[in-house]
């Protein structure tokens, strides 16, 4: 069974809307899309995907991993000519939503990749499989506002390389 509707699928926002229809975090959602790059293998890759897909992203502008992560996956899903995506906010989408909790958990960006008849093929979320560990390993031992710093350390220091290995990954199983 599908997601999401033809109908639904396409009243989702593209990168330009979501952006003006954001109230936080602009600068830094901007700042993420603007200075995104890939590595020269990557963006070959990206450009020769030719399997039709579609990729549903749940999001919303008040999510430090959405800030962190949206831009380059709407930036490499833009290198993908074959990939139509559209953004979703998680609070009006619950729906959704609840189909792809993350250990009981509404966790955002999600991403669920399906074929051009909107066929789930993959699924991708909320962040790269060693930085969502730090919040397997550690919910409900520490308080979260001990976690949260964690996550952002983890960031600064492995950036974008395994967001970017992840969704290349997920391609190249459904592709």
């Amino acid at each position: 069974m599908s997601v999401v509707s033809e109908e639904r699928f396409a009243s989702g926002f593209l990168w330009d809307d979501y952006m003006r229809n954001s109230e936080k975090n602009l600068e830094r959602f901007h700042d993420n899309y603007d200075k995104f790059t890939l590595e020269e293998e990557d963006a070959g890759f990206l450009a020769a995907v030719d399997t039709p897909l579609k990729v549903l992203i749940l999001a919303e502008d008040w999510c430090g991993d959405v800030v962190q992560s949206l831009p380059p996956i709407v930036r490499m899903l833009e290198g993908c000519p074959s990939i139509a995506y559209r953004i979703f906010r998680r609070d009006e989408n619950l729906d959704i939503m609840d189909r792809y909790l993350t250990d009981g958990s509404k966790a955002i960006p999600y991403l669920v990749f399906m074929d051009d008849g909107l066929n789930e093929l993959a699924r991708w979320g909320p962040r790269p499989e060693d930085c969502q560990a730090i919040m397997r390993d550690n919910k409900g031992r520490i308080p979260m506002e001990d976690i949260y710093p964690r996550i952002r350390s983890w960031y600064r220091q492995n950036g974008n390389g395994p967001l970017v290995t992840e969704i290349r990954d997920v391609l190249e199983r459904i592709a």
